[in-house]
């Protein structure tokens, strides 16, 4: 594999739905070849949830250098900008890297930069905020079509997530990233696996998450004060209701494993609409070796992709 260092900083990415098997490859890979691991999942940087997350082990990070894990406290709330800070030393290091990770956001900032990423708009926000459920629900559909249509049904119930997609059109008719979108793509890779192999993976690892802990650590977190974020996130939200009595076991984890299987959904439609994704079909491959071969190829004769901080 070609070394990533250069005059500009430079890395090799992964990317793929939720239990896509990328973590895995990236840990194989990084092990064998000394390079350190960036991490770009936005679930991952919340210290204290580490088993809904499946995040990194404590084994594997001992094995292998890891940046953008462990960033923030769960209460805290925690941007984009936050994200490109805290990684940004890892690229001044001298170290070849490999990002690993299936927040599209966080990756297509790293390819093309954060400039035109639409900010927070408080103002709008305070617009916003005291208008009621069917209001709010109409200005989505009407100046955020393209962002509510990706909703998934909870999120599309949500006057947060409502609020949120408008400030990112800002209310106009052309979201303000539409030139950041126009920006030229580099290729990158990824793992692609068939739908209801990846559903089953999903339930295994709903499973598993249950049998690791995942209650015990969100008796702890139900302790804080916690961030809108973390509140809602994937898993965590049904094991508060486990906790608070208002959700059975089985329901839980089947909602998790229908909130898992939505976002990996989104996920794939934001990889194939904002960047340029070379998959590789992981069923073709009998271990993660063989796997690893495959994206260490890959990697080997597209090259290194350049990082953009601006």
């Amino acid at each position: 594999m070609p070394k990533a260092q250069s005059l500009e900083p430079k890395a090799f990415f992964l990317v793929g739905a939720t239990a896509s098997g990328k973590s895995a490859v990236a840990q194989y890979i990084a092990e064998r070849e000394g390079q350190l691991i960036v991490s770009a999942d936005s679930m991952n940087l919340y210290r204290g949830m580490d088993i809904g997350t499946a995040k990194p082990s404590s084994h594997d990070r001992e094995s292998v250098d890891y940046a953008g894990i462990d960033l923030a406290e769960p209460t805290e709330k925690f941007s984009v900008a936050n994200y490109l800070d805290a990684v940004q030393p890892a690229f001044a290091s001298g170290r070849e890297i490999i990002v690993a990770g299936g927040t599209g956001l966080y990756v297509k900032c790293l390819t093309e930069g954060f400039g035109d990423v639409p900010p927070e708009n408080e103002s709008l926000r305070s617009e916003l905020e005291p208008l009621d459920f069917q209001t709010l629900e109409k200005r989505a559909k009407e100046d955020a079509a393209d962002l509510y249509a990706q909703l998934n049904e909870d999120d599309q119930k949500n006057p947060r997530r409502l609020i949120r997609i408008l400030e990112k059109t800002c209310g106009a008719d052309i979201p303000v990233c539409s030139s950041w979108n126009s920006k030229p793509k580099p290729t990158l890779v990824g793992l692609h696996v068939e739908r209801e192999e990846l559903c089953r993976r999903i339930e295994r690892r709903v499973e598993q998450m249950y049998a690791a802990g995942l209650l015990d650590e969100t008796a702890e977190l139900m302790k804080l004060d916690l961030s809108p974020t973390a509140l809602q996130a994937i898993g965590y939200a049904e094991a508060f209701a486990v906790l608070g009595n208002t959700m059975t076991l089985a329901e839980a984890k089947e909602k998790t494993t229908i909130r898992t299987r939505q976002f990996a959904k989104r996920q794939m439609t934001w990889f194939r609409n904002q960047l340029n994704v070379e998959w590789i079909e992981v069923a073709g491959f009998p271990s993660v070796e063989k796997l690893a071969d495959a994206v260490s190829n890959a990697w080997k004769r597209i090259g290194a992709t350049p990082v953009v901080f601006d």
